[in-house]
């Protein structure tokens, strides 16, 4: 069923330096929406559920000549609440002023924000996708997995118009607990998505709550949900929580970059990733997506446990 109603909006003023178009940029290379019919030039459209109602929702997002962020909203849900979600999809609940002050600190920083300008990093909309996302990217590519959640949310999700520009938001928590099967999906990926759709049912996947939690709090609810581990707490943790002053360890290919970046004689190990991001702070987890789309495919970090 397509969601389309009337259109309300919001305004959000960004502290410190923000690009729209670099969201766009990034977000187009690991985690849109499917959709048909493009947005005009300078829109970032999205779709998503709602933090407590599952209720899609469709968002058009623009930027005003003095660095204003303007949301028009297509659906029924509570205004502030979506203004909440979207600030923290976009980054735009950090205070990003002591963001070019890293860059002073560090050279190769310095560099990112060049090649970046203007960047934050794009989140998951929030951690219940994150989690089915751990699930549905296990052992295969990316691309396979983009696949199959593109093709999940057009059967399964809802359709969002967001004026001419058809999108679809991922199936509510209801229709995962419920999947018998899925094509591409195999092993006990059915079963951790049914399991997944109760957590999320029962308030185990509360964004928000999560994210209120101590770090080791966080990441041992999230490890105990089904077909998460190490590796997915850790990207919902950084990915969906928005964690912006923690550091990924368990992203191999960042230490690649991290090496070439800095050239280094070998990659570092987690001590010497500790010392190094030191002068990062208060923006570690940036620095570690800005580092990571130094390659090939610029798509940010911990999308997937497949190498490719």
């Amino acid at each position: 069923m397509m969601t389309k109603t009337a259109i309300r909006s919001f305004e959000i003023k960004p502290l410190g330096p923000y690009s729209l178009a670099e969201s766009a940029d990034f977000i187009g290379a690991w985690h849109q929406a499917p959709a048909e019919g493009g947005p005009a030039r300078g829109h970032l459209h999205l779709a998503f559920l709602t933090d407590e109602r599952w209720e899609p929702v469709g968002a058009c997002v623009t930027e005003n000549e003095s660095g204003a962020v303007h949301c028009d909203v297509y659906g029924v849900a509570d205004l502030a609440a979506v203004e909440r979600q979207v600030a923290r999809i976009l980054s735009l609940d950090v205070d990003g002023r002591g963001w070019p002050d890293v860059g002073r600190r560090d050279r190769v920083v310095a560099g990112l924000q060049q090649r970046f300008p203007g960047f934050r990093p794009v989140n998951w909309s929030d951690a219940y996708e994150a989690a089915a996302w751990c699930v549905m990217s296990s052992r295969i590519s990316m691309r396979q997995a983009q696949a199959i959640k593109d093709r999940m949310c057009r059967e399964l999700g809802h359709e969002v118009d967001v004026h001419g520009n058809r999108l679809w938001a991922f199936p509510e928590p209801s229709r995962l607990a419920g999947l018998a099967a899925f094509k591409g999906l195999f092993g006990r990926k059915v079963e951790y998505l049914n399991r997944l759709g109760r957590s999320a049912l029962a308030g185990e996947l509360d964004t928000e709550a999560l994210r209120a939690l101590p770090r080791d709090e966080s990441l041992e609810r999230l490890e105990r949900l089904a077909g998460i581990g190490g590796f997915g707490s850790q990207l919902v943790r950084l990915r969906a929580l928005s964690a912006v002053d923690e550091l990924p360890t368990r992203e191999p290919r960042l230490m690649g970059a991290i090496r070439t970046e800095y050239g280094l004689d070998a990659e570092p190990d987690l001590d010497q990733l500790e010392k190094l991001a030191e002068s990062w702070r208060p923006y570690r987890m940036w620095v570690a997506v800005c580092l990571r789309r130094t390659l090939t495919g610029g798509a940010g970090m911990m999308h997937s446990r497949a190498s490719g």
